[in-house]
């Protein structure tokens, strides 16, 4: 039998982890000493805990390391569980990447307030105002409002796989939506949003006509 103390040296997981999991009923030990309430495990147990306790290094929630120890047996059921865990952590390397470059283009505007946040090309879009007016509407709320902080102060529009994303932060939350651009033969008709402020912003298009005629971002 191996106590708790020698059981977290040995398989990785800490004691408080090893308590955790025994009340969560995914690790429950041998046998628990009815007055101290000390937990002991069976030597048998100490293959469970480490493979346990890589699952928690990779980040794995509860449910699914429950389902990957009940169903250890079934190796099609837990491959199929751990490739869906590493798909999960693949898209969300890739979100945080994205949020990332739009927190170091805002550092950057900070650092050169008076450069277009971007100096080596130009983009194009046709929006309809429909998704423009809905794409601010998920973003205004994370403006920043600190006088010390102008450059929080309004959107950031950049493009991204051919879409316009819209990017607002306060320092404290973020916010990004994005808006596919329409199809239009002739961008140079619709209508272009200078605004900086994502209040003035919210007053271009109120009142407007959303029937699809289209707004054009330039950048």
């Amino acid at each position: 039998m191996r106590s708790i103390g020698e059981m977290a040296r040995e398989s990785g997981l800490g004691v408080s982890a090893l308590r955790f999991y025994d009340r969560a009923g995914v690790l429950v030990p041998d046998r628990v000493d009815p007055v101290s309430g000390y937990r002991w495990y069976a030597p048998g147990q100490l293959d469970e805990a480490r493979l346990l306790a890589r699952m928690r290094r990779a980040g794995m929630p509860l449910a699914d390391i429950r389902l990957v120890l009940a169903g250890w047996t079934d190796t099609a059921l837990v491959r199929r569980l751990l490739e869906a865990h590493l798909r999960r952590l693949e898209k969300g390397l890739t979100d945080a990447r994205a949020e990332f470059s739009a927190l170091r283009a805002l550092l950057d505007h900070r650092e050169n307030p008076m450069t277009s946040l971007r100096t080596d090309t130009s983009v194009r879009l046709s929006l309809s105002a429909d998704g423009l007016a809905a794409a601010l509407d998920a973003v205004r709320f994370a403006a920043g409002s600190d006088p010390e902080l102008p450059m929080l102060g309004g959107i950031h529009f950049d493009v991204e796989d051919g879409a316009l994303r819209l990017v607002t932060t306060d320092r404290y939350r973020m916010a990004v939506a994005r808006t596919p651009p329409t199809d239009t033969r002739d961008p140079a008709s619709g209508s272009r949003c200078r605004c900086r402020s994502p209040t003035r912003c919210g007053r271009c298009w109120t009142g407007r006509d959303r029937s699809g005629s289209p707004w054009t971002a330039t950048g």
